[in-house]
């Protein structure tokens, strides 16, 4: 319990330094918040079903995750 806890919360961390660093002109602020959501991916199924929920509501993203899934079968 305490191992998810840590993760969840370093994994928070990482991602608002991300979003912190976003705006700025150095392109640091999008792979730190995909790395920040991975570690949060990785300590709670809550966040996964969040962030699939969210991305279901949003057809564009539905569609990019599609042709990724399909992309990634073709390769194997």
């Amino acid at each position: 319990m305490l191992k998810k806890t840590l993760l969840l919360s370093c994994g928070s961390l990482i991602f608002v330094i991300g979003m912190i660093l976003f705006p700025l002109p150095v392109p640091l602020g999008l792979p730190t918040m995909i790395l920040g959501l991975g570690v949060m991916f990785k300590a709670s199924n809550k966040v996964k079903r969040l962030v699939i929920r969210l991305s279901n509501k949003n057809p564009y993203s539905q569609k990019v995750w599609q042709k990724i899934r399909a992309y990634r079968l073709d390769n194997k």
